[in-house]
């Protein structure tokens, strides 16, 4: 059932009431986890948190809690699965959902009971949902009779009737399953999570910078790990950037002066580069995907020409090549200028984005992409899949890096990035240059293969999805021009061992180089495929483009793919 009134259909209920929050390992779901907190804490409601990684996460832990709570609210998990039937939930209990994968299961928009969506009421959210006329229908009564008195005239009249009835309801089922697998067809995220839990805290006036830095967090970690376009980022910067000079204002006024300790956050347009700030500018443009692709660093041509960008700046080397720290404070105060001038000679048509930046006091600002960064490293730091300890402390050293801004694991997750970064790109230095991208056909394919140093590493779905996009990106533009035309438009998909131990692998697709939607056909074309090739699949994340199989099943799978994609 989708909640038409959020405070009072949703936050209201909750009061006087213990809930329990399960929240997926994500950032825009812990930032939505943040601003909930807070909100409980103000109306001093109990609560109970339980970090997810996958669906059998979720069966397991609503199972183990279902009993002891009435109301459950689940964070960027479970929109997009029949809540009903997998979890089958007791009378008593109440499952809020607020989920940005998309599309909804339409079980769950269409429940009448025990199971409450929050969505963005517009248009481009609901416009794609099926009228329930379409999907559910009550089976006519046979009001018919047989009776051994009848005439044989009226009996054979009531067979052409049940024969009318019967095609009618064939073609209305035929009709129910065009509909149900076109709107099944693509997966995509809709609303950040973050983002509809701040304007929850706006629309209660409990909104402050803090609430609104966590929804900015949530929208730039959409951007940054492709599930949304440009457009949609966008458009999200400009509704944020109005609720920030409202905040910015209200904190102005003489009467309410705040501390120097106090949160400021600011809009700005600023360099689409890695950590910059927090590295050399020379790392950073060689470990951004944008720059890395354009200047194709993997080759000594790339190099070469990455120092003539240098040069034409006008930037020495030993000054490109130290911490931006410790820059001269001249170039770091006209260092965009400076990047601007000379990026479109060099083909960086989007080398600046909008984006916000956070300072407490008088530390260095950071930018909302860098706090994203360190958050999804912190995630990936380890296999988190070992221990449920190793989750739940991957879980608070997360939620302590969006805490405060000079967090120790804030600090400490930008380190790791920076290492992360630097291993994605020699593995896709490494994959460009051997030609380990193939084609088959109807899309591209490539494998990481078992018995490197990262690739328990490598397999995690958060690393996992950066760098496949990462890699689509600089194969497409390592091609001559006449093949980077075609290879634009296909699709990649790739594997990686999860479990040597087991024969497990992990494989996920992405949409082709030039869908600027993110919308991604793999979730329903690996259910598909798996069923053509009988390969052996489990669907559990909650990103159905994502899923585990037997590596001895990999060439099976793929066969049903061509199949169906050809």
């Amino acid at each position: 059932m989708l909640i038409t009134d959020p405070i009072k259909d949703f936050y209201e209920k909750l009061r006087n009431n213990r809930v329990l929050l399960l929240v997926a390992l994500d950032v825009d779901a812990l930032a939505a986890c943040k601003v909930l907190l807070t909100l409980f804490r103000s109306d001093h409601i109990q609560y109970t948190l339980v970090p997810v990684q996958n669906q059998g996460d979720v069966e397991n832990s609503f199972q183990q809690h279902s009993d002891q709570y009435h109301n459950f609210v689940f964070l960027n998990c479970g929109g997009n699965v029949d809540l009903l039937e997998i979890l089958q939930p007791p009378d008593h209990a109440t499952i809020y959902v607020i989920d940005s994968h998309r599309p909804v299961d339409l079980g769950n928009f269409y429940c009448e009971s025990q199971v409450h969506l929050l969505m963005k009421h517009s248009s481009e959210e609901l416009s794609v949902i099926p009228d329930y006329d379409d999907l559910y229908k009550d089976d006519d009564s046979d009001d018919s009779q047989s009776d051994d008195e009848e005439e044989p005239r009226d009996r054979n009249r009531l067979n052409e009737e049940n024969l009318e009835k019967r095609r009618r309801k064939r073609l209305w089922e035929e009709k129910r399953k065009e509909i149900i697998f076109e709107y099944e067809e693509f997966s995509y995220s809709g609303t950040s999570s973050a983002l509809l839990m701040y304007e929850l805290s706006w629309k209660m006036s409990k909104d402050t910078l803090e609430t609104l830095w966590w929804g900015i967090i949530g929208v730039t970690d959409q951007f940054q790990n492709k599930k949304v376009g440009r457009d949609k980022y966008f458009a999200s910067v400009v509704e944020l950037q109005g609720h920030m000079s409202r905040l910015n204002h209200r904190y102005e006024d003489e009467e309410n002066f705040t501390s120097i300790d106090c949160m400021k956050v600011s809009f700005e347009y600023d360099l689409d580069l890695v950590l910059y700030r927090h590295w050399s500018l020379f790392e950073s443009l060689c470990h951004s995907p944008s720059t890395a692709t354009a200047f194709k660093v993997w080759t000594t041509n790339g190099l070469k020409k990455l120092h003539q960008f240098l040069a034409e700046m006008g930037i020495p080397l030993a000054q490109c090549k130290q911490n931006y720290t410790f820059m001269d404070s001249k170039l770091r105060e006209n260092l965009q200028t400076i990047v601007e001038e000379s990026a479109e000679k060099y083909g960086l048509a989007n080398i600046r984005l909008q984006t916000f930046t956070a300072q407490v006091g008088y530390i260095h600002k950071l930018c909302a992409s860098d706090v994203v960064c360190s958050v999804c490293a912190l995630l990936q730091s380890e296999n988190v899949a070992d221990t449920s300890d190793g989750v739940h402390d991957i879980f608070i050293d997360a939620l302590d890096a969006l805490s405060r801004l000079n967090s120790k694991s804030l600090i400490r997750g930008i380190e790791i990035a920076k290492e992360q970064m630097v291993v994605m790109k020699n593995h896709i230095s490494s994959f460009i240059e051997i030609g380990q991208v193939l084609s088959y056909g109807p899309f591209l394919y490539s494998l990481i293969r078992e018995g490197g140093p990262d690739v328990k590493f490598l397999s995690h779905p958060i690393y996992l999805n950066y760098f496949t996009h990462h890699l689509l990106d600089a194969y497409v533009n390592s091609l001559t021009k006449s093949k980077r035309e075609r290879a634009k438009k296909l699709p990649l998909v790739l594997s990686a061992p999860l479990d040597s131990s087991t024969g497990i692998s992990i494989m996920i697709g992405v949409p082709p180089f030039v869908e600027e939607s993110q919308k991604n056909l793999f979730g329903r074309a690996f259910l598909y495929s798996s069923e053509k090739g009988n390969a052996n699949t489990a669907h559990d994340f909650f990103d159905p483009c994502i899923i585990t199989l037997k590596s001895e099943d990999i060439s099976k799978l793929l066969d049903g793919l061509v199949l169906i994609m050809s």
